[in-house]
């Protein structure tokens, strides 16, 4: 069997919601501010805020735009680096592009990634932004990355509403982001239903495998008569289980 699959035109929030519950047992109501990021990028008219990354861990979720995870230095770059650079949690990632809404439902389609490999392409191919542009109700203008600013409204632009990061080179970005998607779009289609048991299996036998190492850790048995060894079920693991 191929090592990641696609899936065309689900429901986005449903789906996430299946995966998540394999694998996050703790802050499962940060997918609610995952769906209010993805509900405005379906509102939204540009193209780039039609494909994100999301990705989901023991303890919460994340989701930001794919452009944003390859700018270097930014929230979203660092964020998604961070989970394979100081911990050893169970991460599961996945591409999702937005592609319309059909009975009140934001749909799209998932592409399942690797995320250790999906780390180290972030890291290989991670591209200088260093300008920020931020964004008012009647315009907008831009600061270097890094210098301080309050959002507070602009006497001539008025309400704040977003900041984004400018990369130095557009074309080079856009070259990249056109390489990711012919990537996934080779992956071969999967079946959902059986990929969500996949993950229930993955999940049982990742904590099979923490609690060996658990056990292996101790040269003497640990148990409080001294007699055998043992080690606890993670929390988020029992969470899940229960």
């Amino acid at each position: 069997m191929p090592e990641q699959s696609k899936f065309e035109n689900v429901d986005l929030f449903a789906s996430l919601e299946a995966i998540m519950k394999q694998n996050t047992g703790f802050y499962q109501s940060d997918l609610d501010i995952d769906k209010e990021i993805i509900a405005k990028a379906a509102a939204s008219p540009h193209r780039e805020d039609k494909t994100l990354l999301w990705f989901c861990r023991p303890s919460g979720t994340h989701c930001f735009r794919e452009r944003d995870v390859f700018l270097k230095d930014t929230a979203p770059h660092n964020t998604w680096r961070f989970y394979m650079e100081q911990t050893s949690d169970r991460v599961l990632a996945y591409a999702i592009e937005l592609t319309g809404k059909e009975r009140g439902k934001i749909k799209g389609n998932l592409y399942e990634l690797d995320y250790a490999k999906h780390y180290e392409r972030v890291k290989e191919k991670e591209l200088p932004a260093d300008t920020v542009k931020l964004i008012y109700e009647r315009g907008e203008r831009e600061i270097p990355a890094g210098r301080f600013f309050n959002g507070n409204p602009d006497p001539q632009l008025g309400k704040f509403e977003r900041f984004e990061a400018l990369p130095n080179d557009p074309d080079a970005l856009q070259s990249l982001l056109q390489e990711e998607r012919r990537s996934r779009e080779q992956l071969p289609p999967g079946d959902f239903k059986a990929h969500i048991t996949a993950l229930r299996d993955g999940l049982i036998e990742t904590e099979a495998r923490r609690i060996v190492r658990e056990m292996k850790r101790h040269y003497e048995p640990n148990s409080p008569n001294k007699t055998h060894f043992m080690a606890e079920l993670s929390p988020a693991f029992m969470r899940l289980a229960a």
